[in-house]
């Protein structure tokens, strides 16, 4: 049977299945605050098995690995299903993900224990992204504060700041605190936009179980100088589309992905802050987005 933990993120519970032989995972921690002893479907279950070798796991063809840093994530086609596998490097997966066709089950297998923590890890976001897609949610790649009770997304490439712009609202505006650094959830409930706090934090520990309506979205590029602006729709769809984890070789997914950011845009202001890595870009952005305003610009 093995020992099962049930969590719920942003209104969505779902299931870990770990063996009985495996030692007391302190790597699960991030998970309590989210822990959930209801009663209720899970949108998915997720168990971990222990295999002598990966080879027979993964099989099938190579369609293509994603990513252009670690975890990197792999996709093979078996016969007419999909097989994932994760790792640290290109060389070769680390872990192999088997789930059913609508993603409610699946298991992820390792070799070596010491890949435990990595593999539920990356399986679970896989998944969560997958199954919640059509319900109006988001797991988005980005940093978020709060701030006078409302939520500020901060999205861009990967080193151009983003937690270090979540630091620098910290340091200079008072009453701040950081909601997540890695992977925050946005979903819209009864027509608001929200966003949710998640275990899944990268290399920063906040693990927090909150929700805030959602303010602003800030997409960051690295400049000499500091500068924002209000998006257009256009704009705004393009900033927030490449940010949110989805299954881009199916279908239905990116569908799902198009209505749920197209809604999001509508609903929230997005803009541009072209910014050096100080204390000033910080006060500028947030003046900005709290007060909705168009543009400003500080040399």
């Amino acid at each position: 049977m093995g020992n099962s933990f049930k969590y719920s993120v942003a209104g969505h519970s779902f299931r870990f299945v770990l063996p009985e032989s495996l030692p007391p995972c302190s790597w699960l921690s991030p998970y309590e605050p989210f822990r959930c002893e209801e009663a209720g479907e899970s949108i998915f279950t997720l168990r971990l098995e222990c295999v002598s070798s990966l080879a027979d796991v993964v099989g099938g063809e190579l369609v293509e690995r994603f990513n252009d840093e670690a975890p990197y994530l792999w996709v093979f086609r078996k016969e007419n299903r999909y097989i994932f596998a994760f790792s640290y490097t290109v060389d070769h997966p680390d872990c192999v993900l088997v789930a059913s066709a609508d993603f409610s089950d699946a298991v992820i297998y390792i070799d070596k224990v010491k890949y435990a923590e990595f593999a539920m890890s990356n399986a679970a976001m896989l998944l969560y992204a997958f199954r919640t897609l059509p319900h109006d949610t988001l797991l988005v790649h980005a940093s978020v504060v709060k701030y006078d009770g409302c939520g500020y997304i901060f999205l861009g490439r990967s080193g151009t700041g983003k937690s270090t712009h979540s630091r620098l609202w910290l340091e200079s505006i008072e009453g701040t605190s950081l909601l997540n650094d890695d992977n925050p959830v946005i979903r819209i409930i009864d027509g608001e936009v929200r966003v949710f706090g998640s275990p899944w934090s990268g290399k920063t520990p906040c693990y927090i179980n909150e929700e805030l309506p959602l303010q602003a979205v800030v997409r960051l590029s690295q400049a000499p100088y500091n500068k924002i602006g209000r998006l257009g729709m256009l704009q705004s769809y393009a900033s927030l589309m490449p940010a949110c984890s989805c299954a881009r070789w199916d279908r239905t997914s990116v569908d799902y992905l198009h209505k749920t950011v197209e809604k999001v845009i509508g609903k929230v202001g997005c803009w541009h802050l072209d910014c050096l890595p100080d204390h000033e870009a910080a006060r500028l952005c947030c003046d900005t987005v709290k007060r909705q305003l168009p543009d400003y610009e500080v040399h």
